[in-house]
């Protein structure tokens, strides 16, 4: 696994635009033939004109000036055709590669573990899953444009060179210029975009909190706080937008004005050499064109070295994710039915916090409740039980695997975490159990639910499991959410279910239908266990075994499995 420390430098994210390049070379390389083509197409035209004027004009010859005018429209013929390949490939190549980065930022952050995460705000992780890979499509996006246009102002500079050795230098005085110009003003407009960047993330990060966490602090008083705090943010974006703005425009501005002062020094000279006939008219037309483009080109071309010193502060930052230690993609697969083990498992969460260490077995068929004061470690242990976060020391293993060294899928499905502040995604309810079984019956549905002891409540809703859950679903209360997070565990077909105190919002009655629905689903599948962690008298009467765990010390088990 890569280390994090490489992210700060360059070299992470030229490795990643790298790779994107690399991994679709396929339309890459057509879209650069696509793009030589539309710039020797655009070369042409004034070359076209100067034969034209000089062979047919001057001459008479009206043949001369239709066979050229012909050649015009070849090279338009073939300026079109070359442009639409150009930019149909490099598109696709464009839109495939940050389909691609979204993806596997997406899939390296769900196997991030708590720690992981912790080092990005969820607003920050945002801004670099959107902004920042839409940087780099844009970059992507006119790669193939930026190649061919340094190809296309060489051949311009040697035409020229062709018409007269001392148009040659103008033209060639302008080189220097532009290199210096695009070493120094790159610099500060990626100083200013990473001042930009990590002020979009801590905007993003502000508004995460004040939309999540604005009911809680209204009571309160701190709706107004967080109000501020995202003021402050939004004016830091704005005064950073406007300083990196600044240096674009500079970049931008100064760019083509060095090729328009060398157009002007070139008309003055290749004037004289027209009137003292060391130059043809035509020539001299051919001559001012050329260094019209050679302004243009250099306006593109700044663009394209302005994205690309915005693609690689993008690439940086995604780089730095995908850099973060996570789980591996492939592991060993689960084994049948089999105990699931914690021996010396420890988490130290801080520098001067250690929880643990647990040593806990959960044998097939056993419902163990896990009890303690707060602070005793107790959703910490689900956690590792579930594989969502690897312990420090100790192991935790699922018959003779490591989760450490198991398939993450199997993992997933098989150990299913369930939290006391469970969240749905907006859509319908059932659209919410179905997530991720498509081919789940009404049956199955109405069962899960009735076992999780909220069938009766949506069947009394107007649209039933059709309802409407909001955002992260708002319309429902804690307990209900609760009630269908552990419906949705029965329905996910696991192996072993780790309940978080999901009975912490609701009444006595609905917690003992909870428990009886527990015990029915655990006694219904070969192997099937229930680790419950909880304060509540009726989950370790219902248990089989109950698990205290003393703050700061090693558990003990205590109390004997049931007749």
């Amino acid at each position: 696994m890569r280390n994090a420390g490489e992210t700060t430098t360059p070299r992470a994210a030229v490795r990643l635009l790298g790779q994107c390049l690399r991994a679709q070379w396929k339309h890459v390389l057509p879209a650069i033939a696509g793009g030589a083509v539309f710039q020797l197409s655009s070369v042409i035209f004034p070359l076209c004109v100067e034969k034209a004027i000089d062979q047919g004009i001057n001459a008479g010859d009206q043949a001369a000036t239709l066979r050229w005018a012909l050649a015009i429209v070849g090279a338009a013929a073939l300026l079109v055709a070359g442009l639409a390949l150009m930019q149909w490939q490099i598109t696709v190549a464009a839109v495939s590669a940050s389909n691609g980065l979204r993806a596997g930022l997406l899939d390296h952050g769900l196997r991030m573990d708590r720690r992981g995460l912790a080092r990005f705000g969820r607003g920050d992780l945002a801004t670099r899953g959107t902004r920042d890979v839409d940087f780099v499509h844009h970059w992507l996006a006119g790669f193939a444009s930026m190649v061919t246009g340094l190809g296309g102002f060489a051949v311009i500079l040697v035409l020229i060179g062709r018409l007269d050795g001392l148009l040659a230098l103008v033209g060639l005085a302008t080189v220097p210029a532009l290199v210096a110009l695009n070493i120094v003003l790159p610099q500060r407009f990626s100083a200013a975009n990473n001042r930009l960047a990590a002020a979009h993330g801590a905007r993003a990060d502000s508004v995460e909190e004040l939309l999540s966490a604005s009911v809680a602090v209204r009571g309160i008083g701190g709706f107004g706080p967080l109000l501020d705090r995202h003021a402050e943010h939004s004016r830091t974006v704005a005064e950073e937008t406007v300083a990196t703005a600044k240096a674009a425009a500079n970049w931008a501005a100064t760019g083509p004005f060095v090729p328009g002062l060398a157009t002007a020094a070139g008309l003055l000279a290749g004037g004289w050499a027209a009137i003292d006939g060391a130059l043809t008219v035509g020539g001299l037309v051919a001559f001012t064109t050329w260094m019209a483009m050679l302004g243009m080109w250099v306006g593109v071309l700044t663009d394209r070295f302005t994205q690309l010193g915005e693609a690689l502060t993008a690439g940086r930052r995604i780089a730095e994710v995908l850099a973060a230690p996570a789980a591996a993609d492939a592991g060993q697969p689960l084994p049948g039915p089999a105990a699931l083990v914690a021996s010396g498992a420890v988490a130290r969460p801080g520098p001067d916090r250690t929880i643990g260490p647990f040593d806990l077995t959960v044998a097939p068929g056993e419902f163990v409740a896990v009890t303690g004061p707060m602070g005793a470690g107790k959703s910490t242990l689900l956690r590792m039980l579930a594989g969502w976060s690897d312990p420090d020391t100790g192991t935790v293993r699922y018959g003779d695997v490591d989760l450490r060294t198991a398939a993450r899928g199997e993992i997933r499905r098989r150990l299913v975490f369930v939290p006391q502040r469970p969240a749905l995604l907006s859509g319908t309810i059932r659209e919410n159990l179905m997530l991720g079984r498509p081919r789940l019956t009404e049956e199955e549905l109405r069962s899960a639910c009735a076992a999780a002891a909220i069938h009766d409540y949506l069947a009394s809703l107007p649209k039933g499991y059709d309802t409407e859950t909001g955002e992260g679903g708002a319309t429902l209360s804690g307990g209900q959410l609760q009630r269908l997070a552990l419906a949705q565990a029965f329905l996910h077909g696991a192996d072993v279910l780790l309940l978080d105190d999901v009975t912490s919002a609701v009444d006595a009655a609905t917690e003992q239908r909870i428990l009886a629905g527990l015990r029915e689903w655990l006694d219904a599948g070969e192997g099937r266990a229930v680790v419950f962690a909880g304060h509540r008298s009726a989950v370790a009467e219902a248990a089989d075994r109950v698990v205290a765990l003393p703050a700061g010390a090693v558990p003990d088990a205590v109390g004997a499995c049931r007749a």
